[in-house]
């Protein structure tokens, strides 16, 4: 899996801060399953968590190509955290089998759904963006092809309070 933080000029024109790259060849798991946290970047930091004011506020994926081989009949992606699996997108929207559509607007599917973390929230597992892969007819590692690109946005709301405003002259004179 590839995770990108992307410019601010791209983080400007389509509202996402980060893409994830997850090919075929990322699903390793001899299982019917197989999830990858994308944020926080735990590559650098294992034990990393969202905290207190953190949000993700927007979500979407575009898949590349259809996650076939082997016995797969289906594949079927889903956008979450610890408490909900399903938090930002549930597996009955994502098919991950069928290849994409022939236009850019049928290859994406966005989730509008925003969740701000608070303290509550801040376990281990409650506090990191997962894409959780499921396969049907056989095991995810049994994918020969397949590409899918996820793009997510997370701020840090809790810097808001630290927002200072510039002076307004308003005055109106006649």
């Amino acid at each position: 899996m590839q995770l990108i933080p992307l410019p601010v000029e791209t983080r400007q024109m389509t509202g996402f801060s980060h893409k994830a790259i997850i090919n075929y060849s990322d699903l390793t798991t001899a299982g019917a399953s197989q999830a990858f946290t994308l944020f926080p970047d735990v590559s650098y930091n294992s034990s990393a968590l969202m905290y207190a004011g953190w949000a993700i506020t927007k979500v979407a994926y575009r898949l590349i190509t259809g996650f076939t081989g082997g016995a797969l009949s289906a594949m079927t992606l889903t956008l979450g955290d610890g408490a909900n699996a399903t938090r930002y997108l549930a597996a009955a929207s994502t098919d991950m089998f069928t290849a994409p559509g022939t236009t850019n607007a049928k290859d994406f599917v966005i989730s509008g759904t925003a969740y701000v973390y608070s303290s509550n929230d801040l376990t281990n597992s409650n506090t990191k963006l997962v894409a959780t892969f499921a396969a049907t007819g056989a095991n995810v590692n049994a994918a020969t092809a397949g590409q899918v690109e996820i793009y997510f946005r997370a701020d840090d709301l809790s810097r808001l309070s630290t927002v200072v405003e510039p002076n307004h002259v308003a005055s109106i004179t006649e």
